[in-house]
């Protein structure tokens, strides 16, 4: 395991990056179009379902300190079982990577060169991601801080300028969603982002302290802005048209119009948002490398970086057609699939390492 430590607050910035590093651009739309007025509303459950699920992942943790995700499979449940189950967890890290590849080199495509080939986008930022995953977490957690406060400064900059076409009647009639139907409907959201944040175990052993106080906040703040974006979104396009949008936001910029002489803010913004995609991408890019490093005892991450940049960059171009197929599998797939390694597996670590603490005398894996 890589020698270094990241504080408190770098891993608070890393949890809200990880969480909000794609959301905030492609859910918006896809909850406006299934809760309308009320979607606002709609991550406040998923995300207190998500808090909940997290607290499961810090109790995991607490009996096994000092070990990631990966390491506690196999120190739980042996070579064979606990083998495999971190076999899934590091190939399901990798998808997580293959997805925001994917969603970044969509957003590039669609938005600003669009007879670029997409392989050119993953295989750009992926280098970059590579480089970062060899270079440790420290640089990836201080690259997280520097570019936070641009990326929240943008976001207000936005929002102000966008203010003049603010029109409260877009928000009715509210509350007049049906509840459970919503939250039947709306259950991906919970797989994707907040179940996928399972990937942030793999770097609970670097964080000074309790990781507990920077991730459960970050999830929270996450949360609560994620809900703030969607709400501007219905008051400055209303529900029927971000609903038939795929990134509202860039919308909203690209239509800005800051003064009579500055046009085309949303060149500008894209960059900056650019950079929110690729800190996610970062995080996932070496959560996967030191996952395959721990699983196979390999101590050098760049011999495992470079050949996963090409695996990465296959897995995005394969792994959907097109936003519409992938809008059909996230509406039926996510919740279940994200839940297995986000509920299912850790529920099993947990039972089974109580079963081994109570029934075998003398071992304790958090001593171990």
């Amino acid at each position: 395991m890589e020698r270094a430590t990241i504080s408190q607050w770098q891993f608070f910035i890393i949890t809200l990056n990880f969480t909000l590093g794609t959301t905030f651009f492609i859910r918006p739309g896809v909850l406006i179009a299934t809760a309308k007025q009320d979607a606002w509303i709609v991550p406040w459950w998923v995300g207190a379902a998500g808090l909940a699920t997290a607290w499961m992942w810090l109790n995991l943790y607490r009996l096994h300190p000092g070990r990631s995700i990966i390491q506690i499979c196999t120190s739980t449940a042996g070579k064979a079982v606990g083998g495999f189950f971190a076999l899934l967890y590091a190939f399901f890290f990798i998808q997580i990577t293959a997805w925001v590849t994917r969603n970044l080199g969509d957003f590039m495509k669609t938005t600003l060169m669009p007879e670029t080939p997409i392989s050119v986008f993953h295989l750009m930022f992926l280098v970059i991601a590579a480089y970062a995953a060899c270079k440790g977490v420290e640089t990836i957690a201080r690259v997280n801080e520097s570019l936070t406060l641009l990326l929240g400064f943008t976001f207000v900059m936005v929002v102000l300028f966008s203010l003049t076409e603010w029109e409260w009647k877009r928000f009715e009639p509210a509350l007049q969603m049906d509840f459970w139907k919503t939250v039947k409907d709306t259950r991906s959201l919970y797989g994707f982002p907040y179940m996928e944040m399972i990937s942030l175990a793999m770097l609970f052993p670097y964080v000074k302290g309790n990781p507990g106080k920077s991730l459960l906040p970050g999830i929270a703040a996450a949360t609560g802005l994620l809900s703030l974006i969607i709400f501007f979104t219905i008051g400055i396009l209303g529900v029927y048209r971000a609903s038939h949008l795929i990134y509202p936001l860039y919308i909203i910029a690209e239509e800005l119009r800051a003064a009579p002489f500055i046009e085309h803010v949303e060149a500008a913004i894209a960059v900056v948002w650019l950079s929110s995609l690729f800190l996610k991408l970062s995080i996932a890019f070496y959560c996967s490398t030191i996952a395959l490093c721990d699983l196979f005892g390999l101590k050098n991450r760049s011999r495992i970086a470079l050949p996963l940049v090409f695996l990465v960059s296959g897995l995005a171009i394969t792994i959907m057609e097109n936003n519409v197929v992938n809008a059909q599998w996230d509406m039926r797939y996510t919740f279940t699939y994200f839940s297995l390694f986000g509920v299912v597996f850790p529920v099993v670590l947990l039972v089974w390492t109580g079963v081994r603490n109570r029934f075998i005398p003398g071992h304790k894996e958090g001593a171990s």
